[in-house]
């Protein structure tokens, strides 16, 4: 049996585990954060993701679609706000159709569990210092005690993100080749609560918009009854985070 060794545990880090996992592979995930499922994520990566039917067949085939479907909410198409205060709906496809709003948080944490039930084995503040890839082999800190690991592995996955930590080592290989760029525009998340009744202040079967030339805010439906807001905005220019 192949030792396979993630280095990541977010969105795509879970999914392949599970797949792995139910290969009958020797799955070790390492994470350099804390557990979510143990932590106040409020203040993380929090932008609800819109599911739609490639994102399903992923999960369809983790064996995952039930689970999801409980914290998703249906999105048929778009309401587009215009600067007057007047609504257009624009359906994303046939009647029966739709993509759906689901918690990033949610989402991830019903991975991780279907993850080690699978057998696969998650360990948390783990951070990757280096990486042998001739062996292959895994340098990491944990966060709390600093102690020190070594593990060994047939295969090494790198699903760690933006800044990862595996691409970097790879950086410091003969002949990569890698290049950076960076967007003009930002985001910053804000939100919209429910009614004094706990209801949704806007319709929660829809994607809002509001398009504004060179920056738009989106708003995506919570399962309790508030909207997860984000504003893209350039960072500099007369419209721009620079000038908030």
């Amino acid at each position: 049996m192949k030792n396979i060794s993630v280095v990541g545990a977010g969105l795509v880090g879970s999914l392949l585990s599970i797949y792995l996992a139910k290969k009958g592979f020797n799955v070790n995930v390492f994470e350099r954060r804390p557990d979510l499922r143990n932590t106040d994520i409020s203040a993380g990566k929090s932008i609800n993701l819109a599911l739609s039917n490639r994102g399903w067949k992923a999960l369809e085939g983790a064996g995952l679609g039930d689970d999801i479907r409980k914290i998703a909410i249906p999105m048929p198409g778009r309401i587009m706000h215009s600067t007057t205060g007047e609504l257009s709906f624009q359906p994303y496809g046939k009647k029966d159709q739709a993509i759906y709003s689901v918690s990033r948080g949610g989402l991830n944490e019903i991975m991780l569990n279907k993850a080690e039930k699978h057998g696969a084995k998650i360990l948390f503040n783990k951070r990757c210092k280096s990486i042998d890839f001739c062996i292959p082999k895994i340098t990491l800190e944990d966060y709390k005690t600093k102690d020190i690991t070594e593990v060994n592995s047939d295969v090494v996955f790198g699903t760690d993100g933006a800044f990862s930590a595996v691409r970097y080592q790879m950086q410091k290989t003969d002949r990569y080749n890698y290049h950076q760029m960076f967007l003009e525009h930002g985001y910053k998340e804000l939100s919209i609560h429910p009614d004094e009744n706990g209801n949704h202040k806007l319709d929660k079967n829809a994607l809002h918009i509001w398009p504004r030339g060179g920056f738009m805010l989106i708003a995506l439906p919570n399962l309790d009854g508030s909207f997860t807001v984000t504003l893209f905005l350039a960072y500099e220019g007369e419209e721009s985070f620079q000038n908030l």
